[in-house]
């Protein structure tokens, strides 16, 4: 093999060749099977994903450029699943994908480019993708929503599609995939159209300007039988039927879905859907009676305060209109994905409900745009009834192995949450973010002893060094010397080595989380860069990052200077500390891998092939 005989004074700076790539995958192979290694995830959202060309402004993991970048992060990083952010409605306005639509998957990720294959009937032509709003977009590295949501933007195209689908023949292929489609999707589908219906008739779409019996069209379960027959037939400002066309939009979007979670699987890589808590006002609409009136899920924000999320579900009807809405939504999720992380899990387990605070009828919002509540007393507390009776039963009735749900429960009632689900069989997630020696380390999770984050079997959870909502990495190297001693511990390295050095230092963060079975990171902290995704409690830049569209070329000069996941260099480290100096030369050859990658001077696979073929 070309990299054993490595000068350690030469400067190869270069990606790996492609016989090199064959024999680190060879090496990789082996050290994950040494390590029990299950599940390597990379968190990535949808508008993360750089576009090669016809850039409308924000990504989708529904495109070939997804599923590049997946190849690439699967050979790079060893990833073998991908955690997809919440894929639900958002707006210009409401940007969050946590804020998003629960069952409608948003139309901003649809791949419009593939609209114009014979699969989709040709619903565009390649004039229509040289269209001022698929050509505009200049700085690929940050979401442009403005041009999303533009006038001309992603509905207009999708409006123009509409409207050639309309035209074709009853017994297409296409149309008979739509009937089938709405066939299997009565629960949600026609209800989330009727929404759309009423804010045309009601000139918005901020539910609370419409009129009182818009706005509580579904306030009974079987709903207002005279105004949904008339909402039916609301058409736009292009004269298209509104309750079809978001039917289409839909169903184009789930086609999609479907075909990328094909392409993912093939490629040996399995697809998480996130399942957020909150609700979406389309959701609360569709479902109200499944609602408390006025109280919304919350969070201690800090000095007393707490913030309003979203529509509070009424866990006083758990065994009826709440708990059919819960089942089904997680039924929804469990058929598009191969399994689902479930964002802030213990808000149906010891939930913390808050009632908005009012001033003159209107909410009341901090300096950083959070919506302040009140606690309200004797909060509810279901346990694992929820987890149990409907999140697992809906995995179950979908074959989805119990440890393909993962359940987060960072924050809130975290701690109190844990009794009800500890055994379950779902994965828990953890972060080492807040690593000490008595919390967020892998050695003290797997030790025996009284705490509630004790006594857990590699399995039972996955970790990662923080979530979406956490600072990069790299950040963190800056800000958390304190968890060098039981690092320098773990993996048996000199802590004076750790504390000289920052790159030491985030290798060892990396290492720590090969150790154990299952581990994630974010897609900027495994590309190597620093910036965030989400910062709490504030509004600006945030759900903005996106990938390089030369990704490979910035990975490789990240690794360089010691920034993203040198794989082959975590691996070797956490081999050292498992193993104790057996496996030398599986080791050895890792670090010889590692070496290569770090040196300066890189280049795409594509070049280093030409240069040293």
């Amino acid at each position: 093999m070309q990299v054993n005989k490595i000068n350690p004074l030469v400067s190869f700076g270069r990606a790996l060749t492609t016989k090199e790539q064959a024999e680190f995958q060879k090496e990789v192979s082996k050290a994950k099977k040494e390590l029990n290694i299950d599940k390597t995830t990379a968190t990535i959202f949808d508008f993360s994903v750089p576009t090669s060309k016809n850039d409308t402004g924000i990504g989708t993991s529904f495109s070939y450029d997804a599923q590049k970048l997946a190849g690439f992060l699967k050979a790079m990083c060893g990833i073998n699943s991908i955690q997809l952010q919440p894929q639900g409605e958002i707006s210009n306005y409401v940007r969050s994908p946590y804020s998003g639509t629960g069952f409608s998957l948003g139309a901003h990720i649809i791949d419009l480019t593939k609209l114009q294959t014979d699969s989709y009937g040709q619903l565009l032509t390649a004039k229509d993708l040289k269209s001022d709003y698929m050509t505009r977009v200049k700085n690929h590295d940050i979401v442009d929503y403005n041009n999303i949501f533009s006038d001309d933007g992603q509905k207009a195209m999708l409006q123009k599609a509409y409207e050639r689908f309309e035209k074709l023949d009853g017994n297409s292929p296409l149309k008979q995939e739509f009937e089938q489609f709405k066939r299997e999707n009565t629960y949600w589908l026609e209800k989330d159209a009727l929404f759309e219906a009423a804010a045309v008739a009601n000139g918005s779409g901020d539910m609370r300007n419409w009129s009182e019996r818009d706005k509580n069209v579904f306030a009974t379960k079987q709903g207002d039988t005279e105004r949904i027959a008339q909402l039916k037939y609301v058409k736009d400002d292009k004269g298209n039927n509104v309750v079809d066309f978001n039917e289409f939009v839909q169903f184009i979007a789930d086609k999609q879905q479907k075909e990328s979670k094909q392409n993912y699987n093939a490629q040996g890589i399995d697809i998480y859907g996130d399942c957020q808590i909150g609700f979406s006002q389309k959701d609360y609409w569709a479902h109200k009676s499944a609602f408390y009136p006025s109280l919304e899920f919350g969070c201690d924000i800090g000095d007393g305060k707490y913030s309003c999320w979203s529509p509070a579900i009424d866990f006083g009807k758990i065994n009826s209109d709440a708990g059919e809405l819960l089942y089904n939504k997680f039924n929804l999720f469990f058929k598009r994905y191969n399994g689902v992380r479930i964002d802030a899990a213990w808000q149906l387990i010891k939930p913390l409900i808050c009632e908005s605070i009012k001033n003159n009828g209107k909410d009341v919002f901090d300096e950083n745009g959070n919506k302040l509540g009140y606690k309200i007393p004797n909060q509810p507390n279901v346990g694992g009834k929820i987890i149990n009776d409907i999140v697992l039963k809906a995995a179950d009735d979908n074959k989805v192995p119990r440890n393909k749900v993962f359940l987060e429960l960072l924050g809130g009632n975290s701690y109190d949450s844990l009794d009800a689900v500890k055994h379950s069989g779902a994965t828990l997630i953890h972060i080492t973010k807040y690593g000490s020696p008595q919390w967020g380390r892998v050695r003290y999770y797997e030790s025996h002893g009284e705490n509630k984050y004790q006594n857990m079997r590699p399995g039972d959870y996955t970790i990662g060094p923080g979530t979406h909502d956490d600072e990069s990495l790299l950040e963190q190297v800056q800000n958390g010397k304190s968890k060098i001693g039981y690092l320098a511990q773990d993996l048996h390295i000199n802590p004076q080595e750790l504390q000289h050095s920052s790159e030491a230092f985030a290798k060892a963060v990396w290492a720590e989380l090969f150790t154990t079975k299952n581990q994630f990171a974010t897609l900027p902290d495994m590309l190597g860069s620093a910036r965030r995704i989400n910062t709490p409690n504030t509004t600006d830049g945030n759900w903005s990052y996106r990938a390089s569209r030369d990704y490979e070329r910035q990975y490789f000069e990240n690794l360089a200077q010691g920034k993203g996941l040198n794989l082959a260099d975590a691996l070797a480290k956490a081999l050292k500390a498992k193993h104790n100096g057996h496996h030398n030369q599986l080791i050895d050859n890792l670090e010889k891998f590692a070496y290569i990658l770090r040196q300066s001077g890189p280049m795409t696979q594509k070049e280093a092939d030409k240069l040293y073929a």
